[in-house]
């Protein structure tokens, strides 16, 4: 493969579709990919651990042949993708996080777990509620963290300029020499769905020459 292989992973309570937007508006003869994160697909039932997700990826790349890969992650998506680049930098080009807390402490967590168990479950669209539950129980156990002082890979940080949480973490995040921060207007944290024409043209520009369909 002559260019790395562009892989779109989801967050908790998604589902790889989420990227459909987005990966419309790159020319689809880009070699592109959107996996379930392992541990997170309704027929799983052994829970999210984050070096089950990374291997998965590594596994990935393997299966299509791809020596190099670059990587766009939403929120928990995200975490995993700078966990690969962390622990292989050889194999990962680029890294654009969308919408990623860098550290999800544990009150945040367990907030967006008493959320989501509050909320009806009609609300849930693309994975239904008892899968979103659990998934964000195997969170809560899991180690999240991630050190961003050991980070070769080139770094797109993207969050909505009026999302605190979001704009915390890449202003955070950019504070690394290899890390560039992009705040897009508007307050909406979930920028998959109202800005997908504007993040695939940033993420085009930021990994090599895709170009827009």
């Amino acid at each position: 493969m002559d260019t790395p292989l562009l892989i779109f992973l989801h967050g908790p309570g998604q589902s790889p579709p989420v990227w459909q937007d987005v990966v419309s508006h790159i020319n689809p003869d880009q070699h592109m990919v959107a996996p379930w994160l392992k541990g997170l697909k309704p027929t799983e039932h052994a829970g999210f651990s984050m070096d089950v997700a990374v291997g998965a990826v590594l596994d990935l790349m393997e299966a299509r042949g791809a020596e190099q890969a670059d990587l766009v992650g939403y929120s928990l998506g995200g975490l995993v993708a700078l966990r690969v680049a962390l622990q292989h930098p050889e194999k990962i080009k680029h890294i654009v996080l969308v919408s990623t807390p860098m550290v999800p402490t544990q009150s945040v967590l367990t907030r967006q777990l008493w959320m989501a168990r509050l909320t009806p479950s009609s609300f849930f669209k693309e994975v239904s509620k008892e899968h979103v539950v659990a998934a964000l129980e195997a969170l809560t156990e899991s180690d999240m963290w991630v050190d961003l002082s050991d980070l070769s890979t080139p770094t797109l940080v993207l969050a909505a300029d009026g999302d605190p949480m979001g704009r915390a973490s890449a202003e955070q995040a950019a504070a690394h020499p290899m890390a560039t921060k992009y705040l897009l207007p508007g307050t909406e944290g979930n920028l998959l769905a109202t800005q997908p024409e504007k993040l695939a043209q940033l993420i085009s520009d930021f990994c090599g020459d895709f170009l827009e369909v």
